[in-house]
């Protein structure tokens, strides 16, 4: 059997590991346009604030997993085409250009940023960190620069600027949403950050899209409605799409640039599938969902080779989860927030506020956005000094379970230890809105 991926992230290098293990006799060949691959998309950020030494110890494990197996590794090689009829894709390497055939192909070729540049320069003022000559190029570029502007507050805009901070570099942040991490977090939960962004005298313009990039009097200038922001260089942190340009017309497309795929992750065409931040998932009341994440991205890889030679595991219904440390707090959201939630359903939340319990003796500030009707779970979002992901990872499960508050109570689908800090906020939060409810309704 000869299995053919395209892209060595973190999908595709899930993909080649899962492959290996399912099919020991068959030929895996794993393919990527970068020279170096296999690293996490924070390595820049850990290096600017000197939690590696070297790019090295930012290699994930799955790599060091692939380069372990008896798998072929072309890097450094280009994905040019794939044949209409035939199981034949070309490729370029080193100047030629090659045809490989296939009996099963995945393609795992991620997203990437788009941004029309109005020139070259402006083009080489921009930082990104996706890979790591990206990576390698913008920590150079960061030691000369005295001003530099993050466009997008998300989960990348924010831990760039928190590592940034640390340098005597002026930062400025753009956002188009009116608050930070608008899109996981509901807005009263942030304040912090607007304090902090503050506190290191972080300029900020909220509610601002840039329009434009150009070169001016030798600066770069951010273009919005409102002004034009200048600075040495720029850091997109924002507009990601699927990395799929090439193959209009080859698979079916939707207008996004997402892949289509079925339930088993096949494309319109037998025998290719597509994983990662190349197709929508489905997710609950959107229907489907474009998720860029590195969980989405593992699970999906996995999942497509399951599917190789029977369509046996469907892609069912995803929980989003987030989770970023910024500015010494760990961030966390599971599901929908209160005000995505709102779209559809009227809603209610219990938000807890625990400055010190006795447990760990630490702050935790914890929502908990559930249907008004039912006392279903829709979403959670938690801030907290220690991680709790673990924990956040269990309530994830319980929204995809559709269970209700009520549920919290029996504590038994948690099994979680009682000591861990954030079960008994959990059972607090859901004994208040049980008591709580039943008053409303006249029954207390």
């Amino acid at each position: 059997m000869e299995i053919i991926i395209i892209g060595a992230s973190f999908a595709g290098l899930a993909a080649a590991v899962e492959a290996r293990k399912t099919y020991p006799q068959a030929n895996i060949c794993l393919i990527d346009q970068e020279k170096e691959v296999g690293f996490f998309p924070n390595a820049f950020n850990w290096r600017m604030k000197n939690r590696i030494s070297t790019w090295e110890e930012a290699t994930c494990q799955l790599y060091e997993e692939v380069v372990a197996s008896d798998i072929e590794l072309l890097l450094e090689t280009r994905f040019l085409s794939l044949s209409h009829e035939e199981n034949v894709i070309q490729i370029s390497q080193n100047g030629q250009v090659k045809s490989l055939s296939f009996d099963y192909l995945i393609l795992a070729m991620g997203s990437c940023q788009v941004w029309e540049y109005q020139s070259q320069d402006s083009r080489e003022r921009m930082l990104s960190c996706k890979s790591k000559r990206e990576a390698l190029s913008a920590f150079e570029k960061v030691a000369t620069a005295k001003k530099i502007s993050v466009i997008g507050a998300g989960q990348i805009g924010l831990e760039t600027i928190d590592a940034l901070s640390e340098y005597p570099i002026e930062l400025q942040l753009i956002e188009s949403q009116e608050w930070p991490l608008a899109k996981y977090f509901d807005q009263e939960m942030t304040e912090f950050i607007l304090e902090e962004l503050d506190r290191r005298n972080i300029k900020t313009y909220f509610g601002q899209t840039v329009n434009r990039l150009g070169i001016e009097d030798g600066s770069l200038v951010c273009e919005t409605y409102e002004e034009s922001i200048q600075a040495d260089f720029g850091l997109l942190a924002t507009n990601f799409r699927p990395n799929s340009q090439f193959l209009q017309g080859q698979l079916e497309l939707d207008p996004d640039g997402c892949l289509v795929v079925d339930a088993f992750l096949e494309t319109s065409r037998p025998g290719v599938f597509a994983v990662g931040d190349l197709i929508r998932l489905p997710f609950a009341f959107f229907g489907q969902a474009y998720l860029p994440m590195i969980n989405h991205a593992i699970l999906t890889g996995r999942l497509a080779v399951a599917n190789l030679q029977e369509k046996k595991r469907p892609l069912k219904d995803v929980v989003r989860i987030v989770s970023s440390r910024i500015f010494g707090v760990n961030m966390t959201s599971v599901g929908l927030t209160e005000k995505e939630a709102q779209l559809w359903l009227d809603t209610d939340v219990v938000r807890i506020q625990q400055p010190y319990s006795q447990w760990d003796k630490e702050k935790l500030d914890f929502k908990l956005v559930l249907s008004q009707t039912d006392g279903r779970l829709l979403g959670g979002q938690l801030i907290s000094k220690s991680d709790h992901l673990a924990q956040m990872n269990q309530l994830a499960f319980a929204i995809q379970q559709g269970l209700r508050i009520e549920d919290l109570l029996q504590q038994s689908w948690l099994c979680l230890p009682q000591q861990t800090a954030l079960v008994p906020i959990l059972i607090e939060a859901a004994n208040y809105y049980y008591h709580d409810r039943r008053r409303r309704e006249g029954d207390l």
